[in-house]
């Protein structure tokens, strides 16, 4: 009887181990977790007030190598609803796309067009620079 008391205990012992080891790697895994920009930018308008399921002005910024790029990338977003602005920068031989439009800050809808924008400014041979929202405070 003492060797299954003695063996019960060490199962015992040994579960909880395990459990103890699995709550701290998932405690790791947990911090560990990659910050999504789009959700945190969104989460700390709502913390400021914004209502982020209003409307609101949007700009997204490209940087692109070309004016042809620019002009390539404009044709897909102005068929989308989107205002499209291009200047260039002489010094650094730059040109830079904003894109805006009115539209909700939903995080899994930014988090698909930046996927989309980025990869849309890769094959237009530039790279998406991300987006931000002017917001006016009431009152």
């Amino acid at each position: 009887m003492d060797a299954k008391v003695i063996a019960i205990g060490l199962v015992v012992v040994a579960a909880f181990s395990l459990l103890r080891i699995f709550s701290q790697w998932r405690g790791v895994a947990r911090k560990s977790r990659r910050i999504d920009w789009d959700e945190h930018f969104i989460q700390g308008l709502r913390k400021a007030g914004v209502n982020t399921f209003e409307d609101h002005d949007v700009d997204f910024f490209f940087t692109m190598p070309e004016r042809q790029a620019c002009e390539g990338l404009a044709g897909v977003l102005r068929p989308e609803g989107y205002h499209i602005d291009i200047t260039h920068d002489a010094e650094g031989g730059i040109y830079s796309l904003h894109a805006s439009r009115r539209m909700r800050l939903i995080v899994p809808d930014m988090q698909a067009l930046t996927a989309r924008f980025t990869q849309l400014a890769v094959d237009h041979g530039g790279q998406y620079d991300n987006w931000a929202v002017v917001t006016q405070k009431k009152g």
